[in-house]
């Protein structure tokens, strides 16, 4: 009889330890599982703005110092994965090529027409079955935005709307950076020309993984004999480009007339230096 009730005491306190393990568990499911969740894609979307605001300052140094550079961002597509809910967020990353070039700069001679043009691209991430704030950020005109749905404010707390970062200062800057005239001083007149575009066949990716942002900047060069004129053409939108080419074209000839963007040169070489920086993911 006595070896009975030690099995029955035994199977009984063996479910009451089940039945408080499932009351922790409930309760853990109910009350806190939801807000670490949160707090899980909060911290994501924290590191995916950081991701952006570095790759920003890479691609920034790149287009700045014209120059060759490889640099790379990792971070994850999707966050939130916690102890009992491993279930993971997504996301999107893309990355395309602008609508129309920046600058065009058109060189002729007796011969030919030759036009090169320095281009633009923007980067975008969108989350996916997140638990919090569909956050999302894009990357475009040098500076990074914050988009839910159909909203875009700029990350920066010195602009307000979209257009006023566009505008802005350090916009201009960044976008005018994209061409550079060097007048002739013992050689030919150079003309750089940044050209950032998305690398072909990785310029998208969706999933919860890890990825990465790549940059990779290499230079060339081409030398164009005899050249006779030279015409720019460029975005309006871009702030202050205008009085940036009268300032370049006004080193360069002293004839030159401001708003006029075309250079008359009686048979000069011009060499194209061409800073092509890839954007990819992987």
């Amino acid at each position: 009889m006595m070896e009975k009730d030690d099995a029955v005491s035994t199977v009984i306190a063996l479910m009451l330890v089940l039945g408080i393990v499932s009351t922790l568990v409930a309760i853990y499911s109910a009350a806190y599982l939801p807000g670490l969740k949160q707090q899980s894609e909060i911290e994501h979307s924290r590191e995916v703005a950081g991701a952006f605001a570095r790759f920003d300052s890479d691609i920034q140094h790149v287009v700045s110092h014209r120059t060759s550079a490889r640099f790379s961002e990792p971070f994850s597509l999707g966050g939130g994965d916690i102890l009992l809910s491993p279930v993971r967020s997504s996301g999107s990353l893309t990355i395309r090529a602008a609508e129309g070039p920046l600058v065009n700069v058109t060189v002729v001679n007796g011969t030919q027409t030759v036009t090169k043009a320095a281009t633009l691209a923007n980067i975008s991430y969108v989350p996916s079955f997140t638990t919090w704030e569909p956050q999302g950020y894009l990357w475009e005109y040098g500076f990074v935005a914050v988009t839910k749905d159909d909203v875009t404010v700029p990350q920066s707390s010195s602009y307000n709307t979209v257009s006023e970062a566009r505008a802005g200062t350090d916009s201009g800057e960044f976008l005018r950076a994209f061409v550079d005239l060097t007048p002739k001083g013992g050689g030919p007149l150079t003309i750089t020309l940044v050209k950032l575009v998305p690398k072909e066949g990785g310029s998208f990716v969706t999933g919860s993984g890890r990825v990465a942002l790549g940059l990779s900047a290499t230079v060339s060069g081409e030398t164009i004999e005899e050249v006779t004129g030279i015409t720019f053409s460029f975005d309006p939108e871009v702030p202050g480009m205008q009085d940036y080419l009268d300032e370049k074209c006004g080193q360069v000839s002293l004839s030159y007339i401001p708003g006029s963007n075309t250079l008359d040169i009686p048979g000069q070489p011009v060499a194209f230096r061409i800073v092509n920086v890839e954007v990819s993911v992987w």
